[in-house]
């Protein structure tokens, strides 16, 4: 079975799961990273204890987070500010939201010569701890796309990835 297959099959908007894999690594290669995609879902994605939260506005309404770890929130962070950042501190969540700002920047760039054209993007939000759920309207296009740093050291018990997810809908 073909990968456009199995994506037909489980409901992916190949268009969308393509523009967060395009804008995430044009985004982080400003920092010196190359994020690899390693999964894919339609369904909303907050495992990890850290998200940084992006609105879209317009004909299209929506929002785009970024999930992960206080560890990968740390090492992104230190990453795009070219310093040390070993604690999850405001400045770690200030780099994590311009990260979350400059995917968004990338991807409303993307998607405005698309039916998905959205005309502005909120201020980055950020949402420390597990102990919540995201819940849309029914109908929206949702897509979570997961990705693998390899550029990060792994130290035991650590994992070095994060979640994209994007949910759109005409208003």
């Amino acid at each position: 079975m073909s990968s456009s297959n199995v994506q037909s099959l489980l409901q992916i908007n190949d268009q969308l799961a393509s523009i967060i894999i395009k804008c995430t690594k044009d985004g982080l290669m400003m920092a010196g990273l190359k994020p690899n995609p390693v999964g894919i879902s339609k369904y909303l994605s907050n495992n990890a204890s850290i998200s940084a939260i992006i609105g879209f506005v317009g004909a299209i309404s929506g929002s785009m987070f970024i999930n992960t770890t206080d560890e990968t929130a740390c090492f992104l962070a230190s990453r795009l500010l070219g310093e040390e950042i070993a604690t999850l501190d405001n400045q770690a969540l200030d780099g994590l939201s311009e990260i979350a700002n400059i995917i968004a920047g990338q991807a409303k760039a993307a998607l405005s010569t698309t039916e998905y054209k959205f005309e502005r993007i909120s201020v980055p939000s950020v949402i420390v701890g597990t102990n919540y759920s995201i819940s849309h309207y029914r109908g929206m296009t949702s897509i979570s796309v997961e990705f693998e740093l390899t550029e990060m050291p792994l130290k035991p018990g650590g994992l070095p990835i994060f979640t994209v997810n994007m949910s759109l809908m005409k208003v």
